[in-house]
């Protein structure tokens, strides 16, 4: 099952305006070869944007934040706690929820649908420990 990110509006605003305005600036001022080096960059950024989401495959969480792939084996989570630090990724939402697999692995992540993800893992691993703050769907 595929979780999208959630996405706050700040992020969202930042991210299409660097995108956008990175890009657009050289083009007003005819700087083409800035443009023509700025737009990778821009693509990069929107790339995050677009694609950074969740899925939940054969008791294993696909994690996908643009170029990044990362895969956390559900029986491996032993603690999954709330967070709202800005500066932890893959997620384009304060709103996150962090899963710790071991005493030094640890990641961000911020499903959409935090209830129906939280069911879902609960559904494969039974025995992790839910922060007090989290509400699962029901």
């Amino acid at each position: 099952m595929y979780f999208p990110s959630k996405r706050d509006l700040w992020i969202t605003l930042v991210l299409w305006s660097v995108a956008l305005t990175g890009t657009a600036i050289p083009l007003i001022n005819g700087e083409l070869m800035t443009a023509v080096f700025i737009l990778p960059l821009s693509a990069l950024l929107l790339w995050f944007w677009f694609s950074t989401g969740y899925k939940i495959e054969n008791d294993i969480i696909k994690i996908r934040y643009g170029p990044i792939r990362l895969k956390v084996p559900v029986k491996n989570i032993q603690i999954i706690k709330k967070k709202k630090n800005p500066f932890t990724a893959p997620a384009l939402s304060t709103d996150k929820i962090e899963l710790v697999s071991g005493r030094f692995d640890a990641i961000s992540i911020s499903p959409e649908n935090q209830a129906e993800f939280l069911k879902k893992i609960l559904e494969i691993n039974e025995d992790i420990t839910l922060d007090s703050r989290l509400k699962i769907g029901e």
